[in-house]
């Protein structure tokens, strides 16, 4: 018995060590990083941590799908190049941690040993062509560095480093996507009403795509309103003759007959629009009183976003699929409307800004609502259809719009037990669980969602979000939801 005891205690003590070693590995190497981007005057978001385990959480959400569940050959295709792109993100990691010259060469051997990673994923175990494997992969990862790159340069305090990997991935994979759906047909054909929607989804973000280059490339004396509207004209024109290629002559009439034609849509179609006319009256209101919000304040957007997305999930996951897509162009054209010097809106739009930004916007952009819109909408395209899959659609709506905001509240009203090195509470945290718990308890009993084992596993993806969001120092809009997709997949597994 004695002897069984010291062999216990030998093993747990061996544990203790080898945890103790890796995160002493782990933290040693972030802080040489630190040092080195600070030696080459680079400048991340202001945070205790680079976050450098933030680049595999893509990646294992597309890989952990694209292996448990029957997905598209297009889904399949994007898991295996993000592999390629964790690969790099690893090796730029500890090219960043001996040296930041890393961050000034255009082409080094880390790109094409991650090229030869996704082609040879592609070529060996999804049998595409050689050289259509060498020709994606290599576009993929050498346009990734090339983003990271300009990412921590040229836009200081904006990202810190896991942040800016996360960022990176997504526009990259999102382009492969499109050109792959494209020019190859490579997404899923037999689904009438998606290929309408992406058609729709894709007008309307290349559309921003093009005002938002017109807007960069514009000289001082031609940021004037007339221009502008002259842009906006160019545009919508652009916009008409991609939709009368992709859908048809009779585009428009078709996309108002898909909302206005069904009487749950415009129920729906009207909840949402009350939602955005309430957020755009309260913002009005606050920007005129001049007076700055605070954390819980801005947490009431997160509700009133946590609404449409709900709602959209639970009644009508194309519809929002569609509004998903456009909203998403619409605030990404904000964003450039602030920044782009033409009075007097950008202006207006930085007087908002000044009043609902946070400490982590900073940088040259307004991440957070971008990162809370995202976070949001991810799942939507993240997530494939299959059996109980509308649960992990609410991984976003449970992680931030719920749990994130509960947290937020309860802690600054009641919270008094912080956690050790931060500044998040231990009631706050507890907080956070229960509430995802029961919303998820709600969803049940109102039979607005009748899942197997949904609450065993909202119960242990709270519990893991929750964690996380009490020790990360990365902005919770933005991993979090990708934290609960795989806690998701744990627990799918386990039940």
């Amino acid at each position: 018995m004695d002897r069984t005891r010291k062999k216990a205690t030998f093993y747990q003590e061996m544990h203790k060590q080898l945890d103790a070693k890796l995160f002493r590995i782990v933290r040693t190497v972030d802080r040489q990083i630190t040092r080195n981007l600070k030696d080459g005057h680079i400048e991340t978001r202001p945070s205790n941590t680079n976050g450098l385990w933030c680049c595999v959480l893509l990646p294992t959400v597309l890989f952990l799908y694209a292996t448990l569940y029957e997905v598209s050959e297009l889904y399949t295709f994007l898991a295996y190049i993000s592999i390629g792109l964790m690969a790099h993100s690893f090796l730029f990691i500890v090219f960043t941690s001996v040296s930041c010259l890393v961050l000034k060469d255009n082409i080094y051997g880390g790109c094409v040993a991650s090229s030869l990673t996704a082609t040879l994923l592609l070529y060996g175990i999804q049998r595409q062509g050689l050289i259509f494997s060498l020709m994606f992969s290599m576009a993929s990862i050498f346009s990734f560095s090339a983003l990271l790159r300009i990412s921590l340069t040229w836009y200081p305090k904006t990202f810190t480093m896991g942040e800016a990997m996360i960022v990176t991935q997504s526009i990259v994979l999102f382009a492969i996507m499109a050109v792959c759906e494209t020019l190859y047909k490579m997404g899923d054909q037999q689904d009438e009403e998606l290929r309408f929607i992406y058609s729709v989804i894709f007008a309307i973000l290349s559309t921003v795509a093009i005002i938002v280059a017109a807007l960069y490339a514009l000289d001082d004396s031609q940021r004037t309103i007339s221009v502008f509207c002259y842009i906006l004209s160019v545009a919508g024109t652009y916009t008409l003759m991609i939709l009368h290629a992709q859908v048809g002559v009779d585009c428009i009439v078709r996309l108002a007959e898909y909302v206005i034609l069904d009487s749950g849509r415009v129920k729906l179609f009207l909840l949402w629009l009350s939602s955005a006319a309430i957020a755009a009256f309260v913002i009005l209101v606050r920007t005129q009183l001049n007076v700055k919000a605070s954390t819980v304040t801005r947490k009431t957007f997160h509700v009133l976003a946590s609404i449409v997305f709900l709602s959209g999930i639970l009644f009508d996951i194309k519809l929002m699929t569609l509004a998903a897509g456009v909203g998403f162009g619409l605030l990404i054209l904000i964003e450039a409307l602030r920044k782009s010097r033409i009075e007097p809106i950008s202006s207006a739009l930085q007087a908002a800004f000044n009043v609902y930004s946070d400490e982590k916007d900073v940088g040259s952009f307004a991440m957070t609502p971008l990162y809370l819109y995202i976070g949001l909408a991810c799942p939507l395209v993240l997530v494939p259809v299959h059996p109980g899959y509308e649960l992990e659609l609410l991984s976003g709506v449970l992680s931030i719009g719920v749990g994130d905001t509960a947290a937020s509240w309860f802690g600054s009203k009641y919270g008094f037990n912080k956690w050790a090195d931060g500044h998040k509470t231990l009631e706050g945290t507890v907080f956070n669980i229960l509430t995802q718990v029961g919303v998820m308890h709600a969803l049940h009993l109102f039979g607005l969602l009748d899942i197997s084992n949904a609450s065993l596993r909202v119960a242990v993806t709270a519990a893991i979000s929750g964690l996380v969001e009490a020790k990360t120092e990365q902005v919770d809009n933005l991993v979090l939801p990708l934290v609960t997709l795989i806690a998701f997949q744990l627990t799918s597994m386990l039940c």
